[in-house]
């Protein structure tokens, strides 16, 4: 048996193939060549672009280096580069303090919030003391603006909407201030604050309150029969300052507080405060040519960690004697003396079962010269008043309290007392009810005593940005 010619004398592999055969065709001649030839070209491309990148490199590194030794040779002449002089030429010399220039994101679009107060009166008042009553009133709107407008400042617009009876309104700006923090301003560490404007004047405590603030439908009588129904409110400046803080080893603090404020004396001239309607109905005018200064000192005590004691003098007195004058060249100085306490008893930090005490006496004195007009006082008007208010926290939503006042009335001699209980409900922070009864008697200098009792349902609500509640509200 013969093998064939191809694979004689080699041994097979497994598949059949015979070892050592190449397994591909050997690639012809003509086809290689074609190939070495497209190649050439790209290569020699390559080494063009590399040859370009050498010199362009080369030329940069000649170019730093002259810059170089030029910027060298100026600082050795000192000499200045043209550009670099025009430059400075068009500037002019750097100040040593570089200029502060401070842009508040909120800048242009200040915090605004809406106050709403209606209240609902029914009583006897209208036909035992001539005062409106069995109405539905909404009786103010307050519209609170706030707006950082500096590091050091702060500035307030609160203008308010009162009902003046028959659907009319009145637009009042009840305060617009700027709020400046001394020593921010004046790169110090003081802790004063100035106010600039039109305030509350820092007399007494509720007289520095907002109607949507006060812990009862209306003022204490002490207040409106003394100082207003909206209380004291001028255009001056105001100086807040702490003079004295104290923290004993409990963690325990008192401060000790002066604000000092003077005013036009045009607060006691306008148709709205109690001088000013007095001197109406005797067709007097008053008018004002030197300022009023007031100024209250407070001292504040933490008695433990849930219970807390704040005390108040206030003091007030024309700077001159034609601190308010009338139209026919007489001169009136008024004069008051305030005193206010505040106690506070938190059982637990939800505040449910705590106690509020407060109270206030006012004591005004009005001297007046001889304006020869008949009705209108002569000599010295001092009246007196004073009012006390217990509130206890239900629940967390709930307060009740009880207030009780006595006081003088301005230019006549009556008396005037009230007692007041009444029911709070805080439904949550935008929105509250509260209901409050009260009795009044009013005893006429002739001797003529009068009593009379009403009701009033009162509903404030607030959207937008609000301030906190008053420390009294213990949610």
């Amino acid at each position: 048996m013969s093998f064939p010619a191809t694979t004689r004398g080699r041994k097979a592999l497994p598949g059949g193939r015979p070892r050592g055969a190449f397994p591909f065709r050997p690639v012809p001649l003509s086809w290689a060549l074609p190939a070495l030839l497209l190649l050439t070209p790209g290569l020699a491309a390559q080494d063009a672009l590399l040859e370009e990148m050498r010199r362009a490199l080369d030329e940069a590194r000649r170019t730093i280096a002259s810059l170089e030794a030029r910027v060298a040779a100026l600082e050795a002449q000192g000499e200045q580069d043209p550009l670099e002089a025009q430059l400075q030429a068009l500037l002019g010399d750097e100040p040593d303090e570089p200029v502060q220039r401070t842009v508040f994101p909120s800048a242009g679009n200040p915090r605004i919030g809406v106050f709403m107060d209606a209240v609902v009166e029914a009583g006897q008042t209208e036909e035992k003391l001539g005062e409106n009553g069995d109405r539905f009133s909404l009786r103010e709107t307050e519209v609170d603006f706030r707006l950082p407008i500096s590091p050091f400042a702060e500035g307030a617009l609160i203008s308010v909407f009162e009902d003046q009876g028959n659907g009319e309104y009145e637009a009042t700006i009840e305060e617009g201030y700027t709020d400046v923090a001394l020593g921010a301003l004046l790169d110090n560490d003081w802790t004063t604050r100035a106010r600039i404007g039109r305030f509350r004047v820092p007399f007494g405590h509720d007289n520095r309150l907002h109607t949507h603030d006060l812990p009862q439908v209306d003022r204490p009588y002490v207040i409106s029969q003394q100082l207003g129904e909206e209380g004291l409110l001028g255009d001056g400046i105001s100086l807040n300052m702490p003079i004295a803080h104290r923290e004993t080893e409990s963690g325990l603090g008192r401060t000790t507080t002066l604000d000092v404020a003077v005013v036009n004396g045009e607060m006691f001239t306008g148709s709205d405060s109690l001088l000013g309607e007095l001197a109406d109905d005797s067709g007097l005018t008053l008018d004002s040519d030197a300022p009023v200064a007031v100024a209250r000192a407070s001292r504040f005590m933490e008695l433990d960690e849930r219970s807390d004691l704040e005390f108040g003098a206030s003091w007030l007195d024309g700077l001159a004697s034609d601190a308010v004058t009338t139209d026919v060249d007489t001169d009136i100085r008024p004069r008051m003396l305030g005193a206010d306490v505040t106690w506070r008893q938190r059982d637990d930090e939800t505040g449910i079962g705590s106690w509020l005490v407060q109270g206030e006496a006012v004591q005004t004195d009005f001297d007046y010269q001889d304006t020869g007009v008949a009705g209108f006082p002569v000599g010295n008007d001092r009246t007196r008043g004073a009012a006390f208010t217990v509130q206890r926290q239900l629940s967390p939503n709930t307060y009740v309290g009880m207030r009780y006042g006595e006081t003088d009335t301005l230019g006549s001699g009556d008396e005037v007392r009230d007692l007041s209980p009444y029911l709070s409900f805080y439904a949550d922070e935008f929105f509250r009810l509260r209901v409050e009864a009260q009795r009044l008697e009013l005893d006429e200098q002739g001797g003529n005593d009068t009593t009379a009792h009403r009701v009033f349902l009162q509903a404030t609500w607030n959207f937008g940005a609000h301030s906190p509640h008053p420390y009294w509200t213990n949610r």
